[in-house]
């Protein structure tokens, strides 16, 4: 994706995670998988992985990894 493109979101297209979140998602899927089909937080929740990181991570205490 260009420069220009990525200034040029369209935010109905993102969701908003926290930081350890957001880096789990990228762990599991590329930038090119985002687009192309998990641009929301019901497709993100549906991947294996993102799940069972959400499932873990669900009972910890904020900031305290």
């Amino acid at each position: 994706m260009a420069r220009r493109e990525l200034k040029q979101r369209d935010p109905g297209r993102t969701v908003v995670l926290c930081r350890l979140c957001h880096h789990n998602v990228h762990a599991a899927l590329s930038n090119g998988d985002l687009g192309r089909g998990f641009a929301s937080l019901e497709t993100l929740s549906a991947h294996p992985d993102v799940r069972r990181f959400t499932e873990w991570v669900r009972d910890k205490r904020h900031g305290r990894l």
